[in-house]
């Protein structure tokens, strides 16, 4: 029986940190998730791209960007010069600080 409280006890324990742990992942991704749509609005990306059923459709629907396959890394090289992946793409290039892009690119790449 001791055993029993024992082994019920580190499960417990195990359980409110795995939640604790859960409730700070949402958040760091909701505050990512509001910053990098900050600066996607501000830098006017939404005139040419949907996301989320906002935005205009001179570009790719961005939506489920993360299932399109592409790394962070290559959304990265897309955002700052689209004429590396798209020779003669009419995107411009975007000269977002290197925290901007890393913050764009992975909200790009959580959209699924």
């Amino acid at each position: 029986m001791k055993s029993f409280k024992i082994t019920a006890l580190i499960f417990s324990v195990f359980l409110f940190i795995f939640f604790i742990y859960g409730i700070s992942v949402v958040k760091a991704q909701t505050s990512n998730s509001v910053n990098a749509m900050k600066i996607i609005k501000a830098k006017g990306c939404l005139s040419c791209h949907t996301i989320n059923g906002s935005g205009g459709s001179a570009g790719p629907n961005l939506s489920k960007e993360g299932a399109s396959g592409h790394s962070i890394h290559w959304l990265k090289v897309q955002i700052a010069n689209p004429g590396k992946h798209f020779p003669g793409s009419i995107m411009p290039q975007f000269n977002l600080k290197p925290k901007q892009l890393e913050e764009v690119a992975g909200y790009l790449a959580s959209l699924k």
